[in-house]
């Protein structure tokens, strides 16, 4: 599971919805229909849970965020930025274990060249193109020799 949506996405996709609620009241207007049922809130909440299944943004997750703000985008017929919000949200799960392996090299010192040599010898592929399991393997590997290292360090004092 992962984190909820911070205030500042909440933010955003909520202007983004209001936009794209005024835009759906404008094109109706311009129809001659009338949408006296709809307000922006339902309109939100019914448009969140088309984008992922969810009752609304509290319930949103940050796995969420880039599919929620990509449906309202589309609504809006930013379809290029819609595009690149999918796209940025599909990616998500591995920049998370990217930022965990360097994390990690920088906790123990081993730095981010031994992590792509043990990648090159256990993958078999450079650390650009390792896939988000073994970023989280590499990243309990590097945190494992740490410990071993500091062990040995404390050991030999």
């Amino acid at each position: 599971m992962s984190a909820p949506l911070t205030n500042i996405q909440k933010r955003i996709l909520s202007q983004l919805a209001r936009r794209a609620f005024n835009r759906e009241l404008a094109m109706a207007r311009g129809r001659g229909e009338k949408l006296a049922d709809l307000n922006e809130v339902a309109f939100r909440h019914q448009h969140v849970a088309q984008a992922c299944g969810k009752l609304g943004l509290r319930c949103c997750s940050q796995d969420d965020y880039g599919a929620v703000k990509a449906h309202f985008l589309d609504l809006l017929g930013e379809h290029t930025a819609a595009f690149t919000a999918v796209h940025h949200g599909e990616g998500n799960a591995r920049r998370v274990a990217e930022y965990k392996l360097i994390e990690a090299c920088k906790i123990t010192g081993l730095g981010l060249p031994y992590a792509a040599r043990i990648c090159a010898n256990q993958f078999k592929c450079e650390l650009d193109d390792a896939t988000e399991k073994q970023l989280w393997c590499l990243t309990f590997t590097i945190k494992n020799r740490g410990r071993k290292v500091t062990f040995a360090k404390e050991v030999a004092a």
